[in-house]
């Protein structure tokens, strides 16, 4: 009796000792890579999309400790926080044509009242181009940089005095470099907004916003293709006010903004059988800007440098806190949804030329939260008809 035990014990230590030392060549990775680790060695199936990958890994593990490593690193990279951040600098794009107060009061016109102004432009086409480059570096395998393109075109009219209403167009492309893993995304999404100004300066802009993001992903490991393909809808509303003043040529705008953002990802399956859940994210942000601009003015023209300062903070940010990942042959882990930290600053120069037929600019920002950089360049162009 006292043998058996003997043994019990020995095993038992032996056991511990052993698992111990299994999850120490994960020192430093984040702990849910772990359970990836541990669902991808109950893999035993020899047929399947799964299984080319689950020899792989079995090999690495025996022979290579840090192609193993590597391998697990790019099954379960966490692509939650580009997702999320993709949505955001997207919706930064589309309500962009919110961001500032009319250039101009314009009143109604028809052709009954006295004070009709015959030829005046009524109809305004607004546009911009734009290119932003992002790093997100926050150490739990989810860190990515993106460069991403896009465009937005808008028609809007003057309705009544003082205000107008719009209907806009946003297209975004976005890809990934330098990371653990290749995606591209492509996302569209249409903004209604309207915008008031009244003669003393103050403002006040709204706009709602719809789209949809379709992703690529590549996790591709030594020619075993592991791609894969997801959708993402996504909803958002802001209201802007503040109040421009104006003393000669200098110009000083202080505003404040809130902006409701819902984003939800679709349930999709990998080439080698990974299901990932669908899961969601909201968030409700406050913000205060404040813009400076001093126009030159020449005989039919008007040419405005500008200079932004502004933060915001996310008084509402929750959602799904684990994405789950299930394999075949019932194995699973889980992947936390990587949100942004709630704090954030922006600033940024600008440059306009105004004139009676249309307006043209260049601008430059950069928005910043904690492990979080992006750089935006942003071109436009406005005509009136």
């Amino acid at each position: 009796m006292k043998n058996i035990f003997r043994l019990f014990i020995l095993f038992f230590c032996f056991d511990t000792a052993a698992y111990a030392a299994n999850n120490n060549i994960f020192s430093g990775m984040p702990g849910y890579l772990v359970d990836t680790a541990h669902a991808w060695a109950g893999i035993y199936s020899e047929f399947g999309p799964g299984a080319q990958i689950a020899t792989y890994i079995n090999e690495s593990r025996t022979n290579d400790i840090a192609r193993y490593l590597d391998t697990i690193s790019i099954l379960g990279f966490n692509n939650t926080a580009m997702a999320l951040f993709e949505v955001s600098s997207h919706i930064d794009r589309a309500f962009d044509v919110i961001d500032a107060p009319l250039v101009a009061r314009r009143g109604l016109c028809t052709a009954n009242l006295a004070t009709c102004e015959y030829g005046r432009r009524t109809l305004v086409v607004d546009g911009h181009v734009s290119g932003t480059f992002s790093e997100y570096r926050a150490g739990q395998n989810g860190d990515f940089k993106t460069k991403n393109t896009g465009f937005a075109i808008n028609a809007k009219s003057y309705f009544a005095d003082g205000w107008l209403f719009g209907v806009e167009y946003t297209r975004t492309m976005t890809d990934t470099h330098d990371t653990r893993i290749y995606s591209d995304a492509t996302g569209n999404s249409v903004t209604m907004f309207t915008q008031y100004l009244a003669r003393s300066g103050l403002f006040w802009n709204v706009g709602i916003n719809a789209g949809h993001t379709s992703w690529n992903i590549d996790k591709s490991i030594a020619s075993i293709s592991d791609d894969g393909t997801y959708d993402t809808n996504f909803y958002a509303g802001q209201t802007n006010f503040g109040i421009r003043m104006q003393r000669n040529r200098i110009s000083v705008t202080p505003s404040v903004a809130v902006r409701y953002l819902r984003v939800s990802a679709d349930e999709y399956i990998d080439a080698v059988a990974q299901q990932f859940d669908q899961w969601w994210y909201n968030s409700l942000t406050a913000s205060v800007g404040l813009d400076l601009g001093f126009d030159f003015v020449g005989s039919d023209f008007v040419v405005r440098p500008s200079l932004h300062l502004g933060g915001r903070y996310d008084v509402i940010s929750n959602g799904t806190d684990e994405m789950r990942v299930q394999l075949i042959d019932n194995q699973f882990y889980y992947v936390p949804i990587d949100t942004p930290h709630r704090a954030a600053l922006d600033a940024g120069i600008g440059l306009d030329f105004f004139n009676q037929y249309f307006t043209a600019g260049l601008t430059y920002g950069f928005d910043m939260r904690s492990d979080y950089m992006s750089h935006t360049i942003m071109a436009k162009l406005k005509i009136a008809f």
